[in-house]
């Protein structure tokens, strides 16, 4: 590549490995990177820079200060049958997985942790022989949103520890899983377990609730922890205003269930929300034509068979998502 050409995002990548210890390379650091198809990586580390209110007896500004660095960002993802899946264990941990009904398939089942996974990103702009890598990264968020004939994507929101320039990758030889796409058309929506034809548009918004105010003296100004909350699901649907079910399940505050399903061939993805309540909001009369309902809706655990609050199921045929690759 000739001097000053500029990279072009087309020729980047974007790798991911799990750390066993959070913020360390692992010792087999190259043989656990995953390649994995991207859309987009903002994942970047940022730090204000403040102009101090120190007098020095002349009009000069004195040297600025700097503050914590930030390390965060979107990464948006197709949502496919088994690329996928690394970012689903990310967010997850390392499911539970049994054969699947069909010969030659696996049956992987996520729900939530006590602790998430921490991973390693790294964003590869190899024309100029830049690397730049995070540690300490862990989801923050995982949003999807399904309707209409757009591309099917995951906004997924990362949070980290560290970031350091490099000059080489962390890995010449990743393991590169194909990625088997899902579309829009290939979605259904349940509720309580019946086909909801009506809906336009689907979306389920995971929030995991990081704490990112760990900064202590001694860290560089980089987190030293990256502690877990309390999880925050939610969604919403847009459906034809066609009787007046959703909104009695709104009115009565009847508990029901979501689930949000992908499938093609022999491949399938689900998120299930089991146990879930619709906020109340009555459709307006916008103009003439055929009248839409939109509707918010908060998933929570109580009790319910799955014994969580979500539950992911992925069918494909890749045998394990385990975090050593």
């Amino acid at each position: 590549m000739a001097i000053g050409e500029q990279q072009q995002g087309v020729y980047t990548q974007s790798l991911m490995a799990f750390e066993d210890a959070y913020n360390k390379d692992p010792a087999d650091l190259s043989s656990r990177a995953i390649l994995l198809p991207f859309n987009s990586n903002a994942l970047t580390a940022s730090q204000n820079s403040t102009a101090p209110g120190t007098i020095t007896g002349r009009r000069d500004p004195v040297e600025p200060i700097y503050g914590n660095i930030d390390v965060a960002g979107q990464v948006v993802v197709p949502v496919d049958a088994t690329s996928f899946g690394w970012w689903l264990t990310a967010a997850f941990g390392e499911p539970t997985t049994e054969d699947g009904t069909v010969e030659g398939t696996y049956k992987h089942v996520f729900k939530p942790s006590k602790r998430q996974p921490s991973l390693i990103m790294e964003k590869a702009f190899p024309d100029i022989g830049v690397y730049t890598k995070y540690n300490g990264c862990k989801v923050s968020t995982l949003e999807i949103t399904t309707g209409g004939d757009g591309e099917l994507v995951a906004n997924i929101d990362m949070m980290g520890a560290n970031e350091t320039i490099n000059k080489a990758t962390i890995s010449t030889t990743p393991k590169t899983p194909v990625m088997d796409r899902f579309n829009n058309f290939m979605a259904s929506f349940k509720l309580n377990d019946e086909l909801a034809a009506v809906c336009t548009e689907v979306s389920m918004n995971m929030n995991f609730n990081l704490d990112g105010d760990t900064y202590a003296i001694g860290g560089k100004g980089f987190r030293t922890a990256l502690n877990e909350g309390i999880l925050e699901l939610s969604g919403s649907m847009t459906a034809f205003f066609t009787d007046s079910k959703f909104i009695e399940y709104a009115e009565d505050s009847t508990t029901i269930s979501a689930e949000l399903i992908f499938e093609t061939g022999d491949f399938k993805l689900s998120f299930l929300y089991p146990e879930m309540k619709l906020a109340r909001n009555t459709p307006p009369i916008d103009g003439p034509t055929g009248i839409s309902q939109q509707l918010d809706y908060n998933a929570f655990y109580k009790s319910n068979d799955q014994n969580s609050s979500v539950v992911v199921t992925l069918i494909n045929k890749t045998a394990s998502y385990t975090k050593g690759a």
